[in-house]
């Protein structure tokens, strides 16, 4: 039974901190993917192409709201281990953020979607 529950500790603590590292890590990956599509994203402009400006907005709104939901669900985690909720308050806040950047790539994915037609 001992051995059972450090095996069910180990498993939350292993997936708690794929959860922390891949919200620590992710933002850098995403600045350089981001710096890699700055050209192609000017260009696009530049050339008034709204079908591919479309999608190119809907995968950054795709994007921000799977960030949401991982502040969300290491929210929860945070308050399993800490019920005061000092840690997971800064965790809801982001997710928040992120659902806000959700709605504003959205917004622009459907303006170029009726440019495009």
């Amino acid at each position: 039974m001992r051995n059972e529950a450090l095996m069910t500790k180990r498993t939350v603590l292993k997936t708690f901190g794929a959860l922390a590292g891949a919200v620590l890590v992710g933002p850098i990956f995403s600045r350089e993917a981001k710096a890699a599509h700055e050209p192609k994203l000017k260009e696009m402009i530049e050339k008034g192409d709204h079908a591919s400006l479309a999608d190119y907005y809907k995968k950054e709104a795709e994007e921000a709201r799977h960030k949401a939901d991982s502040m969300k669900a290491m929210a929860s985690e945070y308050l399993k281990k800490y019920p005061k909720g000092q840690y997971s308050k800064h965790c809801e806040k982001m997710e928040d953020n992120y659902r806000k950047e959700a709605k504003h790539y959205d917004e622009l994915a459907k303006m170029h979607s009726k440019a495009a037609k």
